[in-house]
């Protein structure tokens, strides 16, 4: 009989290990992580502007 990859007991829940061991791309895996990372570099990024503009508006 056939077995379906990933219907294991290891990924009962279908999360992200599920898709991991079915053999989904782990490009597509690192280009979510970059996408991310560079997300929230931006973040903090406006965040830090956005503070020192308040910053110099209280400040005159």
């Amino acid at each position: 009989m056939y077995k379906v990859p990933g219907a294991g007991v290891g990924t009962a829940g279908g999360g992200v290990g599920a898709l991991a061991a079915t053999g989904a791309d782990v490009g597509w895996w690192i280009a979510v992580g970059v996408l991310l990372l560079v997300l929230g570099a931006v973040a903090v990024f406006a965040s830090y502007r956005r503070t020192q503009r308040m910053a110099r508006h209280r400040a005159s």
